[in-house]
C-alpha cells in the first residue's frame, strides 16, 4: 500500500498541479552564452515538457511553481545558436494559458511576443482536457488494480481521451498557433510534438505501472495528440517538429542514460513522466535540425576561461590598464594549455597569483578584487584541467 500511495501522490502532481506563482514580466535571458549572442530574438512558450519541470537547476528568475529549468530545450537552443531568449514556459500550462493569465499576476504567455520576435518554440496541448496527466494517472491506477495484466484502462476509458483530443484539443491548438503567428508575424514558429513515453508494446510495470494491454493503448493516444499538433501547426503556418521517430527507444522503460523520459518509479526526476536533461537536449537538437538553425562554433575550454575573465573584469570594475596587463597572463595560460604544455600553464597561473598579490600590496587593486582574481585562477585551472 505505501508503494501505491506514493504513486498516487506522484501521479496527482502529473495530472495538473504544476502551476505558476505571480511573477514580473519576463526579461530576456543573458546566461552563459550571452557574450556570444548573435542569433535571433527567441521566445519559448509551453507547458512542463517545455519548462523541463523537475530538471535541476531551477531557473531562479522564474515563478517557483512553474518549475522552469535552466537546462530546458529553450536554453539549450539559445546557448547553441546565440539567440536572445525570453522564456515564459510554465508547468501545467494549457492552450488557454497562452492568451490568458494562468494565475493572478502572471502575464499570458503570448504577451512575450512582438513584431520583433524572430523565433518561437511551443510545446502545448497535452494538459488540455487532462489528456496527458489524466490518462497516465487513470491507466496507472487501473494497472495496479489488475497487477499489470489485461487492458483495464482501455476497457474503462475506451475512446474518451482520443475524443477530447480530436474534438477539443485540436481546434484549441489551431487557435493557439494562429494567435502566435498574429503576435509574431515575422517569426519562425516551431510546434513540438511530445517524445514517446512508452515503448510500442510490453511496457515495464515495475517502473511504469501500466498494464501490458494498455501500453499500446496509451501509445495510440499519444500519437493522436502528436498528430493533432502536427495538423494544427500546418493549418496555422507553423513548422511541426516530429519527436516520435527520434525518441523511439528512449521511452521511460529504458535504462538511465538512454531514456529521455523519467518513469514513475526508480527515476531521477521528482516530476514523474517528464523529460530529463538528456531528453531536453535531444528535443533542442530536433528543433535546430528541423528549422536548420545556425549553430555557433563549439566553445573551447580556453574560450570559457577568457569569457569568465571578461565577466570578472566588468563585475569587479578593474582599471582598464591593470586589466589589460593581467589579461596577458590569462592569455598565456590558455595558449599553453591548448598546446598541452600543462606545466607551463600552471607556472603562468602561479605568476598571475603573485602579480595579483603585488598589486594588492601596492594598492593597485582592493582586497576584494584580489580575492576575486585569485578565485578566478583556481576556476581557470579546473576548466583547463590543469
Amino acid at each position: 500500500m505505501p508503494r501505491l500511495t506514493t504513486a498516487v501522490a506522484g501521479l496527482a502532481v502529473l495530472a495538473g498541479t504544476l502551476v505558476a506563482t505571480p511573477a514580473a514580466a519576463a526579461e530576456p535571458i543573458t546566461g552563459p552564452g550571452a557574450a556570444r549572442a548573435t542569433g535571433p530574438a527567441y521566445v519559448a512558450l509551453g507547458d512542463s515538457y517545455a519548462s523541463a519541470a523537475g530538471v535541476q537547476p531551477v531557473d531562479p528568475t522564474a515563478p517557483a511553481e512553474c518549475q522552469r529549468s535552466t537546462r530546458n530545450y529553450a536554453h539549450v537552443i539559445a546557448e547553441r545558436t546565440g539567440a536572445t531568449l525570453t522564456d515564459v514556459t510554465c508547468g501545467g500550462a494549457q492552450t488557454r494559458d497562452l492568451r490568458a493569465a494562468q494565475h493572478p499576476g502572471v502575464a499570458p504567455q503570448l504577451d512575450a511576443l512582438s513584431a520583433s520576435t524572430e523565433l518561437v518554440t511551443v510545446t502545448i496541448g497535452g494538459n488540455d482536457g487532462s489528456v496527458f496527466g489524466g490518462a497516465i494517472r487513470d491507466c496507472s491506477l487501473a494497472g495496479f488494480s489488475t497487477g499489470g495484466t489485461g487492458s483495464p484502462c482501455r476497457d474503462q476509458q475506451g475512446s474518451r481521451y482520443k475524443d477530447v483530443v480530436r474534438g477539443t484539443t485540436y481546434p484549441a491548438l489551431v487557435q493557439a498557433f494562429t494567435d502566435v503567428r498574429e503576435r509574431a508575424p515575422r517569426a519562425t514558429v516551431a510546434a513540438l510534438g511530445y517524445p514517446w513515453i512508452l515503448p510500442p508494446a510490453g511496457g515495464c510495470f515495475g517502473s511504469m505501472p501500466v498494464a501490458d494491454g494498455d501500453v499500446p493503448y496509451l501509445r495510440s493516444l499519444q500519437h493522436t495528440l502528436n498528430d493533432a499538433v502536427r495538423r494544427a501547426a500546418e493549418e496555422a503556418g507553423a513548422t511541426y517538429v516530429d519527436l516520435e521517430q527520434v525518441s523511439e527507444g528512449h521511452d521511460a522503460c529504458q535504462p538511465a542514460g538512454t531514456r529521455w523520459i523519467e518513469p514513475v518509479f526508480g527515476g531521477t526526476n521528482p516530476v514523474v513522466v517528464h523529460p530529463n536533461a538528456l531528453g531536453e537536449q535531444r528535443m533542442a537538437e530536433a528543433v535546430i535540425r528541423t528549422l536548420g538553425l545556425t549553430v555557433l562554433p563549439e566553445e573551447t575550454r580556453g574560450d570559457k576561461v577568457l569569457r569568465r575573465w571578461a565577466g570578472l573584469v566588468a563585475h569587479q570594475e578593474l582599471p582598464a590598464a591593470r586589466a589589460r596587463a593581467l589579461r596577458k597572463h590569462v592569455q598565456a595560460v590558455v595558449r599553453y594549455a591548448a598546446l598541452g604544455l600543462d606545466s607551463d600553464a600552471r607556472l603562468r597561473l602561479q605568476l598571475l597569483r603573485e602579480r595579483v598579490t603585488r598589486h594588492q600590496q601596492a594598492g593597485h587593486v582592493t582586497r576584494q578584487q584580489a580575492k576575486a582574481l585569485k578565485r578566478f585562477t583556481r576556476r581557470a585551472a579546473v576548466l583547463l584541467d590543469l
